[in-house]
């Protein structure tokens, strides 16, 4: 009985103060992390940017369906793993020299918004490389689920899959390349031999030298590129 009691006791206390944690939480809730790629500032653009190629490279994304659009970028619908679908809007595409920002709306079932994503690439030439920095907001106005999604993931989970998801890309394409190199050694074909006909008479063939040989070489030497 008295353990029971003690049980109920703990219990209790733990969700008062889930619900205390959760609403000394925003109900915005704001997250934002940088990660930076030996990649070009286009490699990673193209990679957000075309939605069409998310199921090659991203966790979870079985589908993408594009999907009428509200303004005039893209929208389309993805599903996951469990069939569970995801409906996004791009809302700003920015570009200012090697800087580009992306900002995307995410949205549930019934249209309304879950929140946004927003990406900011910024690319380095010395050496080639590019940092991304990936904010994610949603609106969250239970107090309990504030608390759960801050405890679990501290928020980033979706940001992580994105890095992990791009990280992996590169890494697949890197092995690949190596497996089947793209760029063959040139063949230098061997130079044929002169087929002038022999002089008759004689009158010297064309090309042949009038002068007596003096016994010189002339080699050619073929570097391959």
């Amino acid at each position: 009985m008295k353990r029971s009691i003690i049980m109920f006791i703990l219990l209790g206390s733990f969700i008062g103060w889930v619900f205390w944690y959760g609403d000394t939480l925003p109900e915005k809730s704001k997250v934002s992390m940088s990660q930076s790629f030996m990649h070009s500032e286009k490699e990673i653009r193209e990679l957000i940017f075309n939605f069409q190629l998310y199921p090659k490279w991203r966790e979870n994304v079985y589908a993408v369906k594009k999907i009428p659009s509200r303004n005039n970028y893209h929208a389309w619908q993805e599903t996951d793993g469990d069939g569970r679908t995801t409906t996004y809007q791009l809302l700003e595409f920015k570009q200012d020299g090697a800087a580009t920002e992306i900002s995307i709306d995410v949205m549930g079932k019934k249209l309304q918004s879950l929140g946004h994503l927003h990406f900011k690439i910024v690319g380095h030439d010395d050496p080639p490389s590019s940092e991304l920095t990936i904010t994610r907001d949603k609106p969250i106005p239970n107090r309990i689920s504030r608390a759960v999604d801050k405890l679990l993931s501290q928020g980033t989970g979706n940001i992580n899959a994105y890095f992990s998801s791009i990280s992996n890309k590169f890494t697949s394409d890197m092995r690949r390349e190596k497996k089947h190199p793209t760029s063959q050694k040139n063949i230098i074909k061997p130079t044929p031999p002169d087929t002038a006909p022999a002089a008759t008479g004689g009158v010297p063939a064309p090309g042949a030298s009038t002068g007596t040989s003096t016994g010189s070489t002339t080699k050619t030497k073929t570097t391959s590129p």
